[in-house]
Order: C-alpha cells, then structure tokens, then sequence
C-alpha cells in the first residue's frame, strides 16, 4: 500500500457489487454443507445477506443466528432509518428546535462521519441534503415530475451545509429549526459494520455480510481462501452480476459502491441520478459512471464513494488517493458508450481476475 497523507477518525444506491454465487463458491443456500451458513433477508429498504464459513452449525442455531440478525437489523433501523416514523433520526429531523437534541452514540458516531466527509470534501458530502434529495424523489417523499425553480433551490441551500449542524459529546443542534438529516449515504454500510461486529462478539471469525451492495468481510471462506466479490460493469439496465468489469478479493475489509445506473429517474426526458452534490443542489451531471472504495470499515468505504462519486474523477480520485487505508476504482462512461476505468495506486493488489 503507499504511503497516504490524510487519515480518517477511527469513529469514523445501489447495488453495485455482486456476490458470485456459483462461480465463485462463496454463497450457497441452506444445503447440507455444515462448513457453510448463509441466509438472507430485508432491512432499509433492500435486501441482506450473511454467510458464516468454516463452522459447523447445526440446523437449531443456524436458526437462532438468523432470527437474532433480524432482530439486530430492527433495532439498528430504530435509529438510523428515514423510512421509519418513530426512528430516532425521524423524530430529530421533526423537532423544530435549536436547542440540544439528545442523541444516542450509534447516531452521533454516524453524523461525525458524515461532518468529516463534508468538511474535508468541500460539501461535497452532506447529510443535511434531505430537502433535495426528497424534491427529486429519492428519499421518503414521491417527489416532483419537474425541475425545481432557483428559488427553490436557494431555500434548501440555506439549509444545507456542513456549517448547520453541531455535534456534541450526546447532542446534535440544528442551526435552523428547519434542517434535517439524510444518513442514507452510509447508513447501509454502518449496517454491515454492525452485523459483522455481532457475529464477531458472539464468536463467529470467518462472515460475510452484505448490505443493498455495500460488504463486510471477515477470515476466509469455506475453502480457506480470501472472499471473492464481483464488481459490476456500469451498464444502464444491466442486471447484477450479468457484467462484470473485475473480481476482487478481500479479508477483512470492506467494499462500497455507488453509481449513476441503477437508482435514477426520468425527469422532463433527461435521466437523473440518484446522487445530489449539495453544493449546487442538483443531481451530479458528469461522466463518472460509478466508485468502488475498498477501507477498513463500510461505514467509510460506503461515505468515501458517495463523496468521490459526486467530486467527480479528477478531483475525487486524487481525494481518494490521499486518504489512508482506502483505495478504489472508477469508472467513466464515455461519449461513444464504452467505459474506462482509473484506480488509486494499492487498489491493484486486490484484483483476482
């Protein structure tokens, strides 16, 4: 790996990357091979999937591990989901006030993650984006079958900003009664942080988890090699897994993607993606395709994507380069249709094909 000049703090879409179900022997259903568990199920509004490898369980706890998954899953969506109205990040972004807000840590540890990224981006990360990421119809609200008008625009850049927010050592504080937050960006990728962390507290050393794309990977798979992942091909349309532009391989560590071609709309004929740069507050309008950022954690991986995604190639890969401990690939679509592709200096090492 080289040598990197910015580290992040410890504390601190799409489904871009494909688990290799056959080919590559890493996911299998409930069969009877006891060296292998995998399960699966929904949670934020996308799908999970967990393999725990290299032990041998039983049909009684294999049970028992996915219902207390779940579970895990419930209680995580109690905090960070926008989808849910008594979630602890709802009832933030309803309370109308500019006194402290009492917030648990699992909240706060996020919200710093997303102000590192904001402030050393530039704005190009933001989780106050919330009013324009609703108007445009990618958050909780159906959204506007037009473009906004200036005016409007101006409205939510008064209310956006790394600058509107204050963290606390247990309090968030809003500088207009008016801001409200969208941890959407990381929230999956803090997600698979959180299960893999339960599966290892409860012993487990060889998992894989997977969240809407975004993946934490643990030990080895079940044939003792590192975990192989399929990275799609950006193309409109295409389904998962169909093209894939490499197969990487990883232990402990995570991968996160986000891109332009899976979760867009149409709007007055012009296709528009799904990730906003707040600093203009319109969706992103250049030819980076998709990000794909390899770290120590998915909650940074899954943060470092998003913010190279909307920073754009240059800038965002010479971004990327100078974080420690991160490396990713981008990939451009060009003019005639065809893709090129660019990656930070260590992200080679981790390319299997």
């Amino acid at each position: 790996m080289n040598n990197k000049k910015r580290f992040i703090p410890g504390l601190i879409i799409n489904v871009l990357i494909t688990c290799l179900l056959i080919a590559l022997g890493n996911c299998t259903g409930d069969g009877e091979d006891l060296s292998e568990f995998t399960f699966n199920g929904t949670t934020m509004g996308t799908t999970y999937h967990v393999t725990i490898a290299r032990q041998a369980i039983d049909s009684g706890e294999r049970s028992a591990i996915a219902t207390s998954v779940d579970s895990a899953l419930l209680d995580f969506n109690r905090i960070l989901s926008t989808y849910e109205e008594q979630s602890e990040i709802s009832r933030f972004n309803r309370n109308e006030s500019t006194h402290p807000i009492h917030a648990s840590e699992e909240l706060l540890k996020v919200v710093r993650a997303g102000q590192y990224f904001c402030e050393t981006s530039g704005g190009a990360f933001d989780i106050t984006v919330m009013p324009i990421v609703n108007f445009y119809g990618f958050g909780f609200e159906p959204g506007e079958n037009r473009f906004p008008t200036i005016d409007e625009i101006d409205s939510w850049l008064r209310l956006t900003g790394c600058d509107k927010l204050t963290v606390g050592d247990s309090v968030l504080i809003k500088a207009d009664p008016k801001i409200s937050i969208d941890l959407s960006a990381i929230a999956k990728g803090d997600g698979a942080d959180h299960i893999a962390n339960f599966l290892t507290q409860r012993g487990h050393k060889n998992i894989f988890v997977e969240i809407g794309g975004e993946i934490v990977t643990r030990g080895l798979n079940k044939n003792g090699k590192p975990w192989r992942i399929g990275i799609d091909r950006p193309t409109l349309g295409g389904a998962p897994g169909a093209d894939l532009q490499h197969i990487i391989q990883l232990t402990n560590k995570a991968i996160a993607s986000s891109g332009d071609y899976r979760n867009y709309r149409e709007v007055e004929g012009k296709r528009i993606s799904h990730t906003m740069d707040p600093r203009t507050g319109s969706p992103i309008a250049h030819n980076l395709a998709s990000v794909s950022v390899i770290a120590n954690t998915c909650l940074l991986a899954d943060g470092m994507a998003t913010t190279v995604m909307v920073l754009g190639l240059e800038e965002g890969l010479q971004w990327l380069e100078d974080v420690a401990d991160a490396e990713g690939l981008l990939i451009t679509r060009e003019s005639d249709g065809t893709f090129k592709e660019y990656m930070t200096s260590g992200f080679q090492e981790y390319i299997f094909d």
